[in-house]
């Protein structure tokens, strides 16, 4: 039997929101977001402005919109129920797109969300221009960032990682790595190390999703990363027993 694409798609979204999922995730996005907000109204913070709210929202947010498509990979290797999937090349490769394609959707979702948080924070009286090339910035960044986590997860459990480590490993990497790659070119002030860095995924996807547009250079180095990862878990996919 083949597996089909569309109906794995709606029946894993619909859990998404039936679990509450989808929900609690959104919320931990808005629950920073909203109280910078209010903060910078308030003038506690008056020197922030819209594209702080646009940074707290990617905070928990990019992380939350990660694990939401990884969570279905993860219970259907951990519950071996994926071995039902997998007895064909074509339902293994079927498997991985339709995984990706909820990856996309949860990246719509949290792009549409973070877009109506700040308009109504500019309305509100946030200072900051939203310009369109901004939000079609960070439009283009929530998809690149998400999906390539959600394909380096993915790829580390393919490869047996423990779930745990890889949940550990994808929050460390989009909540602390890059403050400490920061840290470092400050203290070591070499150019080129810090173009380095500067221009590695892993760096500059977490830093610039929520600030501002990526340079030509890092949305090709994104773009091939993502092809790249694509391509390392398709083929692990189709290399699995049956």
């Amino acid at each position: 039997m083949e597996l089909d694409i569309k109906n794995y798609v709606n029946c894993n979204l619909s859990e998404l929101v039936k679990r509450g999922h989808l929900i609690v995730g959104v919320l931990g996005a808005l629950g920073p977001a909203i109280l910078i907000s209010y903060l910078i109204l308030t003038g506690t913070a008056a020197s922030f402005s819209i594209k702080h709210v646009s940074n707290f929202y990617c905070m928990l947010g990019m992380l939350a919109a990660v694990l939401h498509p990884l969570y279905f990979v993860n219970r259907d290797y951990s519950s071996k129920t994926v071995s039902l999937i997998n007895n064909s090349k074509l339902n293994r490769k079927n498997y991985v797109l339709a995984n990706v394609v909820i990856a996309l959707w949860v990246s719509f979702i949290y792009v549409t969300v973070g877009i109506a948080l700040l308009l109504v924070a500019q309305q509100l009286g946030v200072s900051g221009e939203l310009k369109i090339s901004f939000l079609l910035g960070f439009s283009a960044n929530v998809f690149l960032l998400v999906l390539t986590f959600f394909l380096f997860g993915y790829f580390l459990l393919l490869y047996g990682v423990v779930s745990g480590a890889v949940y550990g490993i994808l929050t460390a990497s989009l909540l602390f790595f890059h403050n400490i790659m920061s840290n470092v070119m400050e203290s070591t002030n070499n150019v080129f190390f810090s173009k380095l860095v500067e221009n590695f995924p892993g760096y500059f996807y977490p830093v610039m999703v929520g600030s501002n547009p990526l340079s030509p250079l890092q949305y090709f180095i994104g773009c091939l990363t993502l092809i790249v990862l694509l391509m390392l878990v398709l083929k692990k996919s189709e290399k699995i027993e049956i």
